[in-house]
């Protein structure tokens, strides 16, 4: 680019910051394309790392985050992450040993949100003003202005004929609503999700038990929304008649919306990681950490925890120790509580012929030993973090706190069941009197099925196509009818022989999940 090019360049940038004066760093944490062009600005420079832990304190600050268990295990990984001598990103700050003092302090007490914030406040003040120095050069470089160009921020609006929807969750039913609809003009599509990629979770254990066996996990989502917005952040309310939705301090309307918002396990292996730089880091970091372990702890044997016991204990490692010693931990009387007892005995059978110690009825706490996660079982036993490489796959928890917490007149908590589960219709419309144009569907959900990422798929397909019917004043349609596919009753992944775990790899790819983009026989 010449300087005449570049001036021009700065000036057009300027001028579109004019009309927006509001813009800092949080509408750059908010946009896919300006933090990744951030996140790109600060790798160039050996800084990134800055604002990684500033995505990590936004994680941990939220709402959506229910427990002190939550808060405990993202404190732990941002401690380890980014404050310890050595970490892998570790911040140059001034308080590293004040941090590493309040810790201490904090050994055996009840683990609250609002204290790990306290502990960090001082912290994530002086990276902040760090990264507001970073932020002011990046938006006069040539970068920020084609990134800003680029932006969903300074997107369009829907025009008066298109019909606003607006999803919440970028996960397999976001996704697949966002990629049939936004191609369509009569929709104008916002997809609100805590990641600015769209991530195949069902991949995950093996991205980090044989990473060289696995290719990338994400991709951004606006390589599937060409013309609607995408907002990185939580939804913080549903209000005004419940056509308007409240994400970082602003009220997107809509005509149509899609509650998506799935489920999270206390570790890592479900994650709201903001950015993929993060996430990868993280992801990386569980690798490193299972191919150098002595041993193993799992804790918690739902399906999940003895899919990455069996893919742990099955695999020999370019390692100083190459096969790990498995043990999986689980609060209840069995494992695999949702299968039935002929799948648990192949499973017990299949985990004990690889070498796993399974331990049930030991419930497990966490505390803070002066910088060390050491975690006490109910029978006595004690598992520091000193002596094995311990990895949360506890139960699965629906985030719907919002939900509940709305503001919204008519209430929406009574579309909520005991679990905390979203109750639907057939069609995947809100079970309620009024709100005809809320859908939801996946993890979230009330309905009777086998959560998995294809069942997540089938309820977007029945989403999608329901709210083009509406829109055609056909009445919609149930899952399993005209054409739709019904839920699935049974796991559809694992070896049969083995109780179901140890998955077969499946190939993907987000174009055999995207029908034909139109309203034709809806």
């Amino acid at each position: 680019m010449n300087a005449k090019k570049q001036n021009q360049s700065r000036e057009s940038l300027k001028s579109l910051l004019a009309g927006r004066p509001e813009l800092d760093l949080h509408q750059v944490l908010e946009d896919p394309i300006l933090l990744s062009s951030f996140e790109s600005y600060l790798t160039k420079s050996w800084s990134e790392e800055n604002l990684l832990f500033i995505e990590a304190m936004n994680q941990l600050r939220h709402d959506g985050i229910g427990t002190s268990e939550d808060a405990e295990e993202i404190f732990k990984r941002i401690y380890n992450t980014f404050i310890i001598v050595d970490a892998p990103m570790e911040i140059n700050v001034k308080t590293q040993e004040l941090v590493k003092e309040r810790v201490s302090a904090v050994q055996w007490a009840i683990f609250t949100r609002n204290q790990a914030l306290d502990i960090l406040k001082e912290t994530e003040e002086e990276v902040l003003a760090m990264l507001m120095t970073k932020l002011s050069d990046f938006l006069s470089s040539p970068l920020a202005t084609v990134s800003t160009k680029q932006s969903k921020l300074f997107s369009r609006e829907a025009t008066p004929l298109q019909k606003r929807v607006v999803i919440i969750g970028g996960g397999f039913t976001g996704f697949t609503v966002a990629s049939i609809l936004d191609p369509m003009p009569l929709f104008h599509v916002t997809l609100i999700d805590t990641k600015d990629s769209f991530e195949y979770t069902p991949h995950i254990i093996t991205k980090v038990v044989s990473p060289e066996k696995s290719s990338s996990l994400r991709f951004t989502h606006d390589s599937y929304i060409k013309n609607g917005r995408i907002i990185i952040g939580w939804a913080e309310d549903i209000c005004q008649d419940a056509k308007c939705v409240k994400v970082n301090g602003e009220k997107i309307y809509c005509d149509y919306l899609v509650i998506a918002t799935g489920s999270s396990y206390a570790g890592q292996l479900k994650s709201s990681d903001s950015s993929s730089l993060y996430r990868t880091a993280g992801l990386n970091g569980i690798a490193a950490g299972i191919r150098d372990a002595k041993q193993i702890l799992i804790i918690g044997a739902g399906l999940v925890g003895c899919e990455l016991a069996a893919a742990i204990a099955k695999k020999t490692f370019d390692s100083p120790i190459p096969k790990k010693k498995v043990i999986l931990v689980e609060g209840r009387d069995r494992i695999i509580c949702r299968g039935d007892d002929k799948q648990r005995k192949k499973a017990e059978k299949f985990l004990s012929s690889l070498g796993v110690e399974i331990i049930l009825n030991e419930k497990i706490k966490a505390h803070i030993i002066q910088g060390d996660y050491e975690y006490a079982g109910s029978s006595g036993r004690i598992y520091s973090s000193n002596d094995y490489t311990i990895f949360m796959a506890t139960g699965v928890k629906v985030n719907t706190s919002f939900i509940e917490k709305s503001t919204n007149v008519p209430s929406l908590e009574e579309c909520l069941d005991k679990n905390g589960l979203i109750k639907v219709k057939p069609t995947l419309q809100l079970e309620h009197w009024k709100y005809q144009h809320i859908f939801a569907g996946g993890d979230a959900t009330n309905v009777s099925e086998e959560k998995t990422a294809y069942a997540a798929t089938l309820a977007g397909v029945c989403i999608s196509r329901n709210i083009c019917r509406m829109e055609k004043n056909k009445p919609p349609i149930a899952q399993g009818t005209k054409g739709l596919l019904a839920p699935p009753a049974k796991t559809l992944h694992g070896i049969k022989s083995n109780g179901g775990i140890g998955k077969q790899i499946v190939l993907f790819g987000k174009e055999a999940l995207v029908p034909e983009s139109n309203m034709a026989g809806a």
